[in-house]
This record gives C-alpha cells, structure tokens and sequence, in this order.
C-alpha cells in the first residue's frame, strides 16, 4: 500500500512541477514519461488486485 501512496505522491508532485517550474524541452519531456510509467505501474496494479 505503501508503494501505491508513493506513487500518486510522485505524480502529484510532477505535475506540479510541469505547470509551476520552468523546464527545459528535455526536463519536460522526461517529467511526462516519468507521468506515463508511474500511471502505467498503477494500472498494472490495479488489474493484479482485480485478479486480471
């Protein structure tokens, strides 16, 4: 549960810094994969708790 926590946390935390910072192209662009593989990680954990 832990994780799951951590992970919203993150997420949070890079969005706000993409709308508060001002990032560099490449910042930016690592900030929202970064987005995209955490949201991913809590799909893929929500479908094992699921059973699926």
């Amino acid at each position: 549960m832990t994780d799951f926590i951590d992970i919203h946390t993150e997420i949070a935390e890079l969005r706000a810094e993409l709308s508060a910072c001002l990032l560099t192209r490449k910042e930016r662009a690592d900030a929202l994969q970064r987005i995209e593989n955490l949201l991913a990680a809590v799909a893929q954990t929500r479908n094992e708790a699921e059973g699926g």
